[in-house]
């Protein structure tokens, strides 16, 4: 019976496996499929499946520069500043999840510190990203973290630019993970006394 007990305990403390999940990270689908170099989309376009261009436009570059993952990836100004967003499905209610994403920052034109905003649920963040000594064929991609508690099973996530005009900052690969619920600080201590407990009962002489 304890054996049981003491198993229940250890799966407790084991986050239940996220099916969260959005579609296109990469940015590698599109209609049309074939983009050469890049191409301008404008509010409201649904050219990117999984994604929306919410406000002023983007450009989606195919070979214009190096991708940090794939082929394409996304310059968040594209004539102007752009907006666009996804949704992350099926997430938990109430849990927290990490959003990762490669970001750079399109060497051509000023200023050269590129700046975005990332927000989902009740969280919102700015990022920034500086051109200096960057290049189309190196881009200096750095992976980005942004962290969000999720207030709806299907949670829209958000990715705006905030300041230049056609020379913006640069994502690719957007990817998002449920972080795990840590143990509470006894939880080490009470699992050492069950299993303390368990041998010595093992080990007490039977009594008749």
């Amino acid at each position: 019976m304890r054996r049981y007990v003491f198993a229940a305990i250890l799966m407790s403390s084991v986050s239940p496996a996220s099916s969260a999940r959005l579609v296109n990270g990469s940015f590698e689908q599109s209609v049309p499929a074939s983009v050469n170099q890049k191409v301008t989309l404008g509010a409201g376009s649904k050219a990117l499946p999984g994604w929306m261009v919410d406000s002023g436009d983007i450009d989606l570059i195919s070979t214009y520069w190096t991708a940090s993952d794939g082929r394409r990836s996304i310059d968040l100004n594209g004539t102007r500043r752009g907006t666009i967003s996804t949704t992350v499905q099926n997430t938990i209610v109430g849990r927290t999840y990490d959003v990762r994403f490669d970001m750079a920052a399109n060497p051509k034109g000023k200023p050269n510190a590129k700046v975005i905003r990332v927000s989902a649920g009740l969280e919102s963040a700015t990022f920034s990203r500086d051109s200096a000594g960057g290049s189309r064929s190196a881009m200096q991609w750095a992976t980005t973290l942004f962290t969000f508690t999720s207030t709806a099973v299907n949670q829209i996530l958000t990715f705006r630019a905030l300041n230049g005009t056609e020379s913006g900052a640069a994502i690719d690969n957007v990817r998002v993970s449920l972080q795990p619920v840590p143990l509470p600080a006894s939880a080490p201590l009470a699992i050492l006394g069950i299993a303390v407990l368990v041998l010595l009962r093992r080990r007490a002489p039977n009594q008749s």
